[in-house]
């Protein structure tokens, strides 16, 4: 069984050992880091910040075999860049980074909610072009002659996928679209682009604080008028119970702290029942 989950520090020496493999090294990025100080501060960071920044392994029936990883690449827009994937050389040939790449795509789409995910190859490694194209990314262009590598200048492949080219639920990719809109509402300061993601007859309620609930488009964009939220939103997972989407949401001033969980009812492409839970843990 192939599994996919986030690097914790006992996954040091793995790590280590794999980006300086001598059939792994020459195909990564030139400015990867590569010794232990370095590999440790970016599992950390993914720890600390797992909305927008990423390290993760990949197990074979319980055994590590490989690393990926990605990097917000443009929070307003949702665009994810892909990096880092290696599979040690003992576990090459049974298309273990085919369904890690999946399973990825899935995490960062279904529950972080970017809209695209992209990346970028050396011209020169055309085996990691070929798994691109199996797993569902376009080729958009050429960066020609961007890295100097092995004592020249080689080409950058441009890959990419948007959520479209993958089987998303309507609701889960409503509540992500909700929120992406949520969170240009704090930035800009304009709340009235929200209303329109709701029914007319919608329901907004709030469980573990004192407010609402609001009944009514008008009376919800009233109530944001009122007492706007002043942070973003961050999405760490989504599940669907049935006609219902419930996501695990916290803040991004604290991006690695849970606060509550969204509970999403949509009708006819909007949302027409909105709980939102204040549950830290």
């Amino acid at each position: 069984m192939i599994s996919v989950r986030r690097a914790r520090a006992d996954d040091l020496d793995f790590l280590v050992e794999l980006v300086n493999h001598e059939d792994v090294q020459p195909f990564l990025g030139g400015r990867a880091g590569r010794n232990r100080a370095a590999i440790a501060a970016e599992i950390e960071r993914s720890q600390g910040n797992p909305t927008s920044y990423g390290r993760f392994v990949i197990e074979v029936d319980g055994e590590r075999a490989g690393a990926m990883g990605f990097e917000e690449e443009n929070r307003r827009s949702r665009i994810a860049h892909l990096e880092r994937l290696a599979v040690h050389p003992d576990y090459r040939g049974h298309r273990v980074s085919d369904e890690a790449a999946r399973q990825l795509q899935r995490h960062l789409v279904r529950d972080l909610g970017y809209h695209r995910l992209q990346l970028e190859i050396y011209g020169f490694n055309e085996r990691a072009q070929r798994h691109a194209e199996r797993v569902g990314f376009l080729r958009e262009g050429v960066r020609r002659q961007a890295y100097w590598r092995h004592g020249g200048w080689v080409d950058g492949a441009l890959f990419a996928l948007v959520r479209n080219d993958l089987e998303v639920p309507a609701a889960i990719g409503l509540l992500h679209d909700y929120v992406m809109v949520h969170n240009e509402c704090v930035r800009t300061g304009d709340w009235q682009p929200l209303a329109a993601w709701f029914t007319d007859g919608a329901q907004l309620a709030f469980e573990g604080v004192p407010v609402g609930p609001f009944d009514g488009r008008d009376e919800i964009a009233a109530a944001y008028a009122a007492r706007p939220p002043d942070d973003e939103v961050v999405i760490f997972e989504t599940e669907e119970r049935g006609e219902e989407v419930v996501a695990r949401y916290g803040w991004l001033r604290e991006p690695g702290k849970q606060a509550g969980r969204m509970l999403v009812t949509p009708r006819d492409g909007k949302i027409d029942k909105l709980i939102v839970t204040f549950e830290e843990d």
